[in-house]
C-alpha cells in the first residue's frame, strides 16, 4: 500500500504541470479545474495481510486530511472480503483544493515566488500577455528559484527596458548606468534577454543590443632575423595587440612576410625554430574566427600546427574556410607513425563528424586517428629537431 511519503513523491510531480495551469488561469485561457487532483497509487487489496494492512491502512488515515484538516484526502468505501471479512477499502485519494496541495508539497513560498513575479513581468509591459504567457511556461524554474535578493526581478524587468531602449549604446556592460551590481548583466544576461524585444537573437548579447566586447588580441612574434617587429626602436621578440590592429598593420611590415606559421601550444610557439620572413601567431584552440579577415594573409603562405587529433584537424578546417591556401604542418601520416608511442587518450567530435575542408591525405590520418584506441598525439611531443627537418622540405 502506498505510503505518505510516496504519494508527496507523486503529487511533487505534478507541480510544474499545476503551475502552466495558473499560467493558463492568470492570462484568461479556459482550462478544466486542476482540482481535484487524483493521486493514482497502490491502495492495497482488502484481501491482503491483515495485521500489515491495518497498520498501513492506519498510518495513511492519520496524516490524511480526513484526520489533519489538510493535505490529501481519501474516499473510504466498506467492501467484503473473501479473506478478511468487512474493511475499509481505499477508492480514491486526491487533492481537494489548491492550499491542500501546495501545503503538502511544501512549496507555498515558492509559489508566492512564481505568482508574485508573472504580475511584476505583466506589469512591466516588456512583452504581450500572450508572450509573457510563454516565456513563463519556458521559465518555470527561474520563476520558483529563491532571487539573490528582494529586487531581482525588478532589476531583471530594468535591465531589459534599458536595453530595449537604447540598443546601439556602444557601451561595455559595465558601463550601463543602473542601479545593479557590475556583473548583474552578465550574470543574468539570458534572463534579461528573453524580456526584450530581441529575445530570438542568435547573436551575442553583445552583437545583439550594441554593446561593446573585449577586444580579441592576437600573440605573435618574429622568427626571422630580418624581420622586426613595428613597435619599437628596440628589437622586440614578441608582442600583443589588437585583432584590429593586427589586420591593419603597416604595409611596410607585413611586405616582409612570406610565411606564416599557425601553432597550437604556447611552449611550441615559443621555441618555434627561426625561419626567414616569417612570422609566428600563437593559436591557442578554436580562436579561428578572431583571425577570419586578415586581408594581408592572402598573399602569404600559411600553416597550421595543432595537435594532431580530431579537434586539430577541425581547427585546420576553420581556418581553411576563410584562407583555402592555408596548409597543415607536421599533422600528417609521417609524424603519426613515428611518434605514435606518444598517443594519449583524445575525444571524439561531437556527433562523430569528419571536418570539411581537408585533404585526401588529411583525411587519411582523421580516420586513422578517429578508429584508434589512442587517438591523440600533443604537438609539444614533437621533438625541435623534428620541426626543424620538416621545415626544411617546405621552406
Amino acid at each position: 500500500m502506498v505510503s505518505p511519503e510516496e504519494i508527496k513523491t507523486k503529487a511533487a510531480r505534478k507541480y510544474k504541470d499545476f503551475l502552466r495551469y495558473e499560467i493558463d488561469l492568470l492570462f484568461g485561457k479556459p482550462e478544466e479545474s486542476f482540482f481535484p487532483l487524483t493521486i493514482r497509487a497502490d491502495t492495497g487489496n482488502v484481501n491482503d495481510d491483515l495485521l500489515q494492512r491495518q497498520k498501513d491502512l492506519q498510518s495513511l488515515i492519520a496524516k490524511s486530511k480526513n484526520k489533519t484538516g489538510s493535505g490529501y484526502a481519501l474516499e473510504l468505501e466498506t467492501v467484503q472480503s473473501r479473506r478478511n471479512g468487512e474493511q475499509t477499502s481505499i477508492s480514491r485519494i486526491l487533492f481537494e483544493t489548491k492550499d491542500d496541495f501546495l501545503s503538502f508539497i511544501n512549496e507555498n513560498k515558492s509559489y508566492k515566488r512564481f505568482y508574485n513575479t508573472i504580475e511584476l513581468v505583466k506589469e512591466s509591459h516588456l512583452l504581450s500577455n500572450e508572450k509573457i504567457c510563454e516565456w513563463s511556461k519556458s521559465h518555470l524554474n527561474d520563476l520558483q528559484s529563491e532571487p539573490e535578493s528582494s529586487h531581482y526581478w525588478s532589476d531583471i524587468c530594468l535591465c531589459a527596458e534599458w536595453l530595449n531602449k537604447n540598443q546601439d549604446s556602444k557601451l561595455y556592460i559595465r558601463e550601463i548606468p543602473l542601479p545593479v551590481h557590475t556583473k548583474f548583466i552578465e550574470q543574468n544576461s539570458k534572463l534579461i534577454q528573453s524580456l526584450t524585444e530581441k529575445s530570438d537573437s542568435a547573436v551575442s548579447f553583445e552583437d545583439t543590443f550594441g554593446l561593446k566586447t573585449k577586444p580579441c588580441s592576437v600573440r605573435f612574434r618574429s622568427i626571422s632575423e630580418k624581420v622586426s617587429l613595428p613597435f619599437s626602436t628596440t628589437n622586440l621578440s614578441e608582442c600583443q595587440i589588437s585583432i584590429k590592429d593586427f589586420e591593419c598593420l603597416d604595409k611596410e611590415f607585413s611586405d616582409q612576410i612570406k610565411n606564416i606559421f599557425i601553432v597550437e601550444n604556447e611552449m611550441v610557439y615559443l621555441t618555434f625554430p627561426k625561419v626567414p620572413n616569417s612570422i609566428c601567431i600563437w593559436g591557442h584552440g578554436y580562436t579561428v574566427n578572431s583571425l577570419n579577415n586578415v586581408k594581408w594573409f592572402n598573399s602569404k603562405r600559411i600553416y597550421y600546427f595543432g595537435d594532431l587529433d580530431e579537434h586539430g584537424f577541425d581547427i585546420l578546417s576553420s581556418y581553411r574556410r576563410f584562407y583555402p591556401n592555408i596548409q597543415s604542418f607536421c599533422m600528417d601520416s609521417n609524424t603519426w607513425n613515428k611518434y605514435q608511442a606518444f598517443a594519449v587518450e583524445g575525444k571524439k567530435l561531437d556527433g562523430n563528424k569528419i571536418p570539411e575542408n581537408l585533404t585526401t591525405d588529411e583525411k587519411a590520418v582523421f580516420t586513422v586517428l578517429h578508429n584508434s584506441l589512442k587517438k591523440r598525439i600533443e604537438q609539444e611531443r614533437i621533438s625541435v629537431k623534428y620541426i626543424k627537418d620538416s621545415l626544411s622540405h617546405i621552406i
